[in-house]
This record gives C-alpha cells, structure tokens and sequence, in this order.
C-alpha cells in the first residue's frame, strides 16, 4: 500500500500517549454535515483498532438537512444527541471539523479536551489538546482521518468507505472546491471500496414539501446587489438550510457572492459563499459578524450564529438589512439597494381540477 505524505503530526505518539484509556467521546461541530459525520467515524474505528477503546459519537442541534439524515440513517451511525451525554464520565474527549471555543460545537467551554481535527484555521483553544491536529491547507477533515487509517494499515469496510467518499464530494464539489492532492488521492484509493447504491440514497434522499415551501421563498425575496445576492430566508426547518440555499443560489450567473441569513429557534444563522478561492470567505465572515456572533470558513464558504436572539420577522429583517450593508462594506461594495433576483408577476389563483376526463 502507498503510503500518504507524512505531515509533521506524529500519529504513532498520539495513540501511545492514550495507551489504557477506556472510553472516549467524540464531539462533531453542531448540525454536523458529511464531513463531520465521516471524520467521527473515522475516528471511532482507529481508536477501537488501535486503543480497544469504547466511542460515544455525540452531536449538538439536529441532523436537518436530508441528505445528512440520509447520511446518518443508511450507515446506521448510532449518534447520540449530547443533552444525553455527560463528558465528566469519559476519560478522553474529541472534537473533530471543530474546534474549542468557536461557537459552533455544545463542548461546554473551557472543557477538558484531548483531540482536535480539524481543517479550519488554528483557533487559540485547540492548543490545550495534547492531540492537536489541524491542517487548514487541507479541504476536509475526513481526509486527515483517512490519512490516520491508511498510515495505520486500519481496515476501512464499505460502510467507512461510502462515508468517506460522500464526505470528500460535498465538502469539495467533486473536488471541485478547495480540494488538493491529498483529497484526489483519497477519492480514488476509495472510489472501489464504495456501496454506489448506498450512496446514492445518501445523495438522492426524498425531501418533505417543507423543502420547496423554503426554495420558493428563498427565490422569492432574494435580492441582488452587484456580484452578490442576498436572501433573508425567514423561519427555518433545519438550521444549515442557509448552507443549502446559498450552494444553490451561487449558480446563478451573476453571483460571485451568496450570503444566506435564516432564524432557527430564536438564533440567526448566516452562510456565504464565494466562487473565489482569494475571497477569504471565513476571514470575510468573521469581519462581518465580530462580536455580535461566532463564525468559522475558510476560502470559498463560511458559516456564523449570532448571539442576539431574534423573537420577529422584523427583528430579523432588521439584523439581516446590517449584515448586508457590513458585507457590502468588507467587499469594497457601494452601499447601495439591491434589486429582485426574480421579476414575478402577481400571483393568480389557480384553478382546482375538476378530475373529470376530457
């Protein structure tokens, strides 16, 4: 087996330093996505191949988005939510796609912590881990964990395989967005291992009315200002519905920028996207929000909560209208009024069928 590229993180030490510990809790981010999903299962089988040690895979928020429930139900994954989980009663702790203090993940702050994994930028908590792993030049952390597997020589079954692989096409596009060499590497060593029925439920999953109730509203009120659309999407069912809507809408021909902003639960939420690498999409993000919340990206996508809560549409259109205009700010943009993504005409009633054959 060929080998990856070493990085200067020495994997062999790590697990020796863990050498008699007997369980271990893995934190993903908050509303995981397949990166994070496959990362804590990746995790879970080299610490039960090399450490014979119990895994506790805990999440906060929901599974909402479908093809992650896909995701979650298929591989049987066996997630627990974290209000079920007490964190003083394992002796080793993980986070993975995340990292301490970020606003993103239910690690109570402060909290011991031994592993991070991740491929966002160093935050300043991660380094009271004894097992820091962070690689921000990387386009997932399933890759790292792959890598992890592979140097170990830890079978990888269909199950991991399919996870992985899924895992490496959303978070990159089909290694179209901020991929690098170590992920086209992986996508190919795993391309054989996968189950491409299972994956294609997985990528295909049905989705409720609730779905197309949002991408109507999404379309219906997103505003265009220059390269960046704009779309406030209200209420929302699942809170990276924003992520969703704003991959969808960064097709449109004349977006260089999408910023989604959506209330779940009292907290708005914010997604952008950019077709552009140099953007600087988390460092943007971050400038944006500053203190009135907690964001995190990197190149090409970013993500933020804010602190405030919202109890209205108007409270939330009003925070959605500053958000805007700071973007428009750190864009270099005039601050000016966007127009109608979609000219609609008035709607009219439709007419019931009557059923009767003609």
């Amino acid at each position: 087996m060929e080998e990856p590229p070493s990085s200067n993180f020495d994997l062999a030490a790590a697990l020796a330093a863990l050498a008699g510990r007997k369980s271990l809790l893995v934190y993903t981010h908050d509303n995981p996505d397949p990166d994070a999903l496959a990362a804590a299962m990746g995790l879970q089988r080299l610490a039960q191949h090399e450490l014979g040690i119990d895994v506790t895979m805990a999440y906060g928020g929901i599974v909402g988005r479908a093809q992650n429930r896909a995701m979650v139900d298929n591989l049987k994954m066996g997630l627990v939510p974290i209000e079920g989980v007490d964190p003083d009663a394992f002796d080793t702790i993980a986070l993975v796609d995340s990292q301490p203090e970020t606003g993103n993940n239910s690690l109570p702050h402060g909290h011991r912590i031994d592993i991070v994994i991740d491929h966002h930028p160093l935050r300043p908590g991660s380094a009271r881990a004894a097992w820091c792993d962070i690689r921000p030049e990387l386009g997932a952390t399933s890759t790292i964990i792959f890598e992890y597997l592979r140097s170990r020589a830890v079978p990888i079954d269909t199950p991991l395989a399919t996870a992985f692989f899924f895992a490496l096409r959303t978070e990159t596009r089909d290694l179209g967005r901020e991929s690098t060499e170590a992920e086209r590497r992986a996508y190919l060593a795993l391309v054989p291992l996968v189950d491409h029925a299972l994956l294609y439920r997985m990528t295909h999953p049905k989705v409720p009315r609730a779905h197309f109730a949002a991408l109507d509203r999404a379309l219906r009120s997103a505003q265009v200002f220059g390269d960046l659309v704009a779309v406030n999407l209200g209420a929302l069912g699942y809170p990276d519905l924003v992520a969703e809507i704003a991959d969808l809408l960064l097709s449109y021909e004349g977006a260089r920028f999408v910023l989604c902003m959506g209330q779940y639960e009292d907290s708005p939420y914010l997604s952008l996207r950019t077709e552009a690498d140099n953007a600087r999409a988390g460092t943007v993000m971050r400038q944006v929000v500053a203190q009135d919340g907690a964001a995190g990206g990197h190149g090409t996508m970013a993500g933020a909560r804010l602190y405030a809560k919202v109890d209205s549409d108007e409270a939330l259109a009003t925070a959605f209208d500053a958000i805007v205009k700071r973007l428009l700010v750190a864009l270099g943009r005039n601050v000016e009024p966007g127009e109608p993504l979609l000219r609609l005409p008035p709607a009219r009633t439709a007419k019931t069928w009557s059923g009767r054959a003609r």
